[in-house]
């Protein structure tokens, strides 16, 4: 062997001896300077390794490799390899013994590995887990992109913990998915002992996934006790007196949302407890007690309510741990901050948006207690609202007891309106108030944002000027010089009860691309959300005057009906001959609003798991009630790619809406599970042409 030539020893051995024969070589190999020797990774190949003289290992589930390379030679490095030799030989003629004495042995099944983890099948699934009685094995779907999020720290997670780590793809591996249940992804289960599988409710890293292991091969681990309280009609109530603030969560056990939340809602209890909060959270099984389900409105699942000294609220939060910890902390402060004096209201008030303060003679007045109601409804819809007890800040505002005043910042003030507006009603409730503040906390023309879009201007119909509207300090004079212009306008609309606003073209950038504004050309752009909640945008191509006179030509096309909706649509099928009908912005109205059919509309995401899980079942439905029910019709829309109207609202995928003959206007949103029994059974339910048979009169 001459210097600079690279000799391999390789050796193929099963597992016990490969771990045998790693400590022996790595004891021969230990004698050698480090300088000239390097331990390398499961992922090294002998190709890749660079400089003198290394010792490595693959393993696999069966054989374990073992390398030896040797790239320049010396009179030490020769030792060397004629001792690897030697032991070579000998763990060699080891092996032929003991395996020819393990007769009857069941022979071995390869197990591919990837990245470290065993990849299972169905085939060799079972076996597996008779060989390794303790495992976490993840189920995923290789489109599903939280399985991809997962999938690096799982593999980083395999090479610290002392049990393998496996997956199986549930879409290719059927039956061992069907035989667990496996409904969402990535889903993991744990065995250990052979007894199992339990679910994972641990992190989604490496450290979560690590720890979480540990503790359970531990042979003194036991499960820490439940922080959330399993709440039923017996102790439900006695739960909510005892507590000021709690939240509780009505799930179902089907339910995969609900199943995800759980490991969540479990660590948000722990953390809140550790920190000494007195804030606590409850479950309910919804599917066993109806009566509470039904007394709190429950129509789907996961449903959250706030219950704040037995009031409930709607749980507005994140679903993960630390989201549900601050949200709940930020809940218990009061929603409406006492003023003591007029210097505290002075500093109190907003000079970028609206104030509201209430006037009250005490603070435990059934007056003040609507009002702080109202405030907890409204606390992240309003950063400031006050209420004063102090009978000279009473003077100062000419304020009377009990009066609630909405005061608007100067930024926003015109001539055309009042700075502000009181509301005063006998035995007033919070739903009173709540009326008010969304009738009255948008000035005449104020800004739109994306934060306040969803809450102070959902009244149509509303008109919204697009343009560089900038309100901070430096630009606020260009920006107040177009609001002036429309204002001359919209103080004319006022009787007409239309709403108006000016918005940052670029905030709503994307909004204004989608209806076509995106490259206009103009400096303000004006878009029309009308009574029916269809957009009209302004034509570029119609309108190229100043701001004020587009805006006045506009509205007389507006009021006189000669403007044109905008209406979002993929092309329209070219083959749709298939049991689901495909559905797009500009073919939608002629077929789910036909009268003599009953539609069913699923709205998804292509990009959707859940979508793409749900889609065979909605097929197979379709399919097995094309011919029966001819007046049914199951289609599907892609609602990233089209609008649809405004009764059929979309917040998360996959939607369901029924739009029965008779009921177009009000489809009705289903929340049930979406498999094919209980599908049918709501279509039954609430069919008017479709399942008219004697079997639906009968069940009805």
């Amino acid at each position: 062997m001459s210097s600079g030539k690279a000799v391999y020893l390789f050796f193929l051995l099963p597992t016990d001896f490969g771990q045998l024969a790693v400590q022996i070589l790595s004891g021969l190999t230990a004698k050698y300077p480090r300088r000239q020797l390097r331990q390398s990774g499961a992922s090294a190949r002998p190709s890749a390794l660079a400089s003198t003289q290394y010792f490595g290992r693959f393993v696999g589930e069966s054989p374990t490799a073992l390398y030896l390379v040797i790239i320049s030679c010396s009179t030490r490095t020769r030792m060397l390899l004629r001792r690897w030799r030697q032991v070579a030989l000998l763990l060699a003629v080891v092996q032929f013994a003991v395996s020819s004495c393990a007769e009857g042995e069941e022979e071995e099944l390869n197990y591919e590995l990837d990245e470290g983890v065993v990849v299972l099948t169905d085939k060799n699934f079972d076996a597996f887990l008779k060989k390794n009685p303790s495992v976490l094995v993840k189920f995923y779907a290789p489109w599903c992109g939280h399985c991809k999020h997962l999938a690096p720290e799982y593999e980083k997670a395999s090479s610290k913990v002392s049990i393998p780590l496996a997956k199986v793809d549930a879409t290719v591996e059927t039956e061992i998915a069907k035989r667990f249940e496996i409904q969402g992804y990535p889903t993991l289960k744990f065995w250990k002992d052979s007894q199992g599988p339990t679910d994972y409710d641990g992190g989604r890293d490496e450290q979560g996934i690590v720890e979480w292991v540990q503790m359970r091969v531990d042979p003194n681990y036991k499960p820490p006790a439940e922080e959330v309280v399993t709440l039923t009609t017996e102790n439900f109530d006695e739960f909510i007196t005892n507590n000021e603030l709690v939240l509780v969560e009505f799930y179902a056990p089907w339910c995969g949302h609900c199943k995800k939340l759980a490991p969540e809602y479990e660590k948000a209890a722990q953390r809140l407890k550790a920190q000494g909060s007195k804030i606590r959270l409850g479950k309910v099984d919804a599917t066993v007690e109806k009566k509470l389900g039904e007394q709190y409105g429950v129509s789907g699942y996961p449903t959250m309510k706030l219950i704040r000294h037995g009031r409930r609220f709607e749980y507005k939060g994140p679903r993960e741990a630390a989201g549900i910890v601050k949200y709940m902390l930020e809940q218990s402060k009061p929603a409406a901050r006492k003023l003591e004096s007029a210097k505290d209201v002075e500093r109190f008030m907003d000079k970028t948006d609206v104030t509201i303060i209430g006037f009250f003679a005490s603070d435990d007045s059934t007056a003040f207690e609507a009002y702080s109601d109202s405030a907890e409804m409204l606390r992240e819809e309003f950063k400031t609202m006050g209420y004063t007890t102090n009978s000279a800040v009473f003077k100062k505002y000419d304020a009377k007891p009990n009066d609630v005043i909405i005061f608007y910042p100067s930024l926003f003030q015109s001539k055309f309106e009042p700075k502000s507006r009181t509301f005063n009603k006998a035995g007033a409730t919070a739903e009173d108030l709540l009326t008010f503040f969304r009738e009255h906390s948008a000035p005449l023309v104020g800004k739109m944002t994306k934060a306040n879009s969803a809450t102070r201007y959902t009244k149509f119909p509303l008109v919204v000027v697009y343009y560089n509207a900038d309100f901070s300090l430096q630009y606020r004079e260009g920006s107040e010089f177009w609001r002036q212009k429309v204002l001359a306008v919209a103080q004319k609309y006022q009787k007409d009860k239309y709403r108006f606003a000016v918005a940052d073209e670029e905030e709503f950038s994307k909004e204004l691309e989608e209806i076509g504004l995106g490259d206009s050309g103009l400096e303000h752009n004006i878009v029309v959300f009308g009574y029916d909640g269809k957009k009209y945008p302004m034509n570029p191509e119609e309108f190229d005057g100043d701001l004020d006179e587009n805006l006045e030509e506009f509205m007389k096309k507006i009021s006189s009906g000669k403007a044109k909706a905008y209406v979002k649509s993929a092309p329209l099928p070219r083959d749709d001959k298939g049991p689901v009908k495909t559905l797009v912005g500009s073919n939608f109205d002629k077929i789910v609003n036909d009268e003599s059919k009953d539609v069913l509309v699923e709205f998804y995401a292509p990009w959707c798991g859940h979508c793409k899980s749900f889609e065979p079942k909605y097929k197979d439905l379709a399919a097995a009630l094309k011919k029966t029910e001819p007046n049914l019709v199951l289609a599907k829309m892609d609602a990233t790619a089209n609008d649809a109207p405004a009764q059929f609202a979309v917040e998360g995928f996959p939607t369901i809406y029924f739009a029965p003959s008779g009921n177009k206007g009000e489809p009705m949103k289903y929340n049930g599970n979406r498999d094919l029994d209980h599908l049918k059974d709501f279509l039954k339910k609430h069919a008017v042409k479709s399942f008219q048979s004697s079997e639906k009169k009968e069940e009805l």
